[in-house]
């Protein structure tokens, strides 16, 4: 009884938050980035505290290995944590995702917010662009239908896009 009404207390609150203002989230993927080139992206963009939604938070780029990344945001006074309940490269269980989704709205509704993988373009150059990744093929979609207003993704050369990702095809 006590914890399901815990539960009710974190999901009303959650709920006036949201209502309150609207929640943005950023996305950003690592790509091949130099370390000082993406944080001028995070500062551009006024980051505050990056979520990474990697599975595992490796990278063969040793800058965005979890520890190192994490000291270095730290040092910029950008906030961090590992969500792997989000996917990347394993499929995640429907409610450590939805743990995940939670956890990325409360963060955002508090601070400027990014997710951020390793893919560094958002969307394919096909013909019929194609998430590139699972930030805009499965991620985006459930923020948006949790109440983020909205998502923007944070491009390498600096610009940013918005797009409905419910329209983009994904294989997520």
């Amino acid at each position: 009884m006590i914890k399901q009404y815990e539960t009710n207390l974190k999901l009303s609150n959650l709920f006036i938050k949201m209502t309150l203002k609207p929640i943005i989230v950023y996305s950003i993927g690592h790509g091949r980035h130099a370390w000082t080139d993406f944080l001028a992206l995070l500062q551009k963009y006024e980051i505050a505290f990056l979520c990474d939604v990697r599975s595992a938070a490796r990278s063969r780029w040793v800058q965005f290995n979890g520890a190192i990344l994490s000291e270095e945001l730290r040092k910029n006074k950008i906030g961090y944590e590992h969500l792997p309940e989000c996917g990347g490269k394993t499929k995640p269980m429907p409610e450590d995702l939805a743990s995940g989704i939670e956890r990325i709205l409360e963060i955002a509704a508090e601070v400027k917010t990014a997710i951020m993988c390793s893919e560094s373009q958002p969307l394919t150059k096909h013909k019929i662009p194609r998430a590139n990744c699972h930030r805009v093929g499965m991620l985006a979609p459930l923020l948006k239908a949790k109440g983020a207003t909205k998502i923007i993704h944070i491009l390498p050369n600096g610009d940013s896009i918005e797009f409905d990702e419910s329209d983009v095809p994904s294989i997520w």
